[in-house]
């Protein structure tokens, strides 16, 4: 068993395709498929069921998964460190982030502020998974995530920094019957074909959220989707209506955005571990709040 093994295997168990697997590690297709093979025969184990159109982890193969994706991903973070004491950098901020439009807006202009002022610091993004952001920033997988404040719970073990307010909104194709409307109560769209998130990736407002919609909307045909560029696709596709966070969904001539009556609102920010003392972590906090006026 080696690295290159273990890669392949972690990449193909995330993409579930051989050639974007390729694609990504810069291998050939049979490159990919040997180190699974010889992985496979070395284990003693079959971790993928693969035919002609589709691959999918074994029972096996998802257990050895969870485990195998941190093991790399702290061979990768005591590799970085050894640089860092080496000379290239002081020390290494890692932030995880959930690819709302909202990060994707004001990221950069962090991280270009944050290197101008801290350049001796590298800044490491990774995608967070919602359903693990405590354990993740108590493993010290992320040193700071974004996420919502609900999300937290009331645990004392961290801190949360509130960024902004947010609010459900209907998100529907643009050529709906509802597009032109100023307001919408949650009970108009039954009968409607209505696309939720995946609860198992939902925050808890969003949770009693999907519930309420299910509760008051008993006629309506459910599907779902895994992340929100799924939704958003799937909602410009004329597949349905969904209702979201006004901040996770941006502006595009193929949808409409349509506020509902319903009050609850989500508040979205930054969080860390309270014990967490880091300098890099209070120096990101400060740009956060300097370019966002926290």
């Amino acid at each position: 068993m080696n690295i290159q093994q273990l890669k392949c295997f972690v990449s193909l168990a995330e993409t579930l395709n051989f050639s974007k697997t390729a694609e990504k590690l810069n291998l050939t297709q049979p490159a990919v498929s040997h180190n699974i093979k010889s992985l496979e025969n070395e284990l003693g184990i079959i971790l993928f069921v693969r035919n002609k159109r589709t691959v999918n982890l074994t029972l096996a193969g998802n257990s050895f998964y969870e485990d195998m994706e941190g093991l790399l991903f702290r061979l990768d973070q005591s590799i970085k460190k050894a640089k860092r004491l080496s000379g290239e950098y002081e020390s290494t901020l890692v932030i995880g982030y959930t690819e709302t439009v909202f990060e994707k807006k004001v990221l950069p202009d962090i991280i270009k502020r944050f290197k101008e002022k801290y350049p001796q610091i590298q800044i490491q993004l990774k995608k967070s998974n919602l359903t693990r952001e405590k354990e993740d920033l108590l493993n010290q997988k992320f040193d700071i995530i974004f996420t919502s404040e609900d999300n937290l719970g009331k645990d004392i073990d961290f801190c949360f920094y509130p960024i902004l307010q947010g609010s459900y909104v209907c998100v529907l194709p643009k050529n709906h019957s509802f597009a032109n409307e100023s307001e919408l109560d949650i009970e108009q769209l039954n009968h409607q074909s209505i696309i939720l998130f995946d609860e198992h990736q939902s925050p808890p407002t969003l949770k009693r959220m999907n519930r309420k919609i299910i509760e008051n909307c008993p006629d309506s045909i459910y599907t779902y989707g895994d992340t929100i560029n799924t939704v958003h696709t799937m909602i410009k596709s004329d597949l349905g209506v969904s209702v979201l966070p006004d901040f996770v969904i941006g502006e595009d001539s193929e949808i409409a955005i349509v506020p509902l009556s319903y009050t609850e609102e989500v508040v979205y920010g930054l969080a860390c571990l309270r014990s967490e003392e880091r300098l890099e972590v209070k120096r990101w906090i400060s740009i956060i709040k300097e370019l966002l006026t926290l």
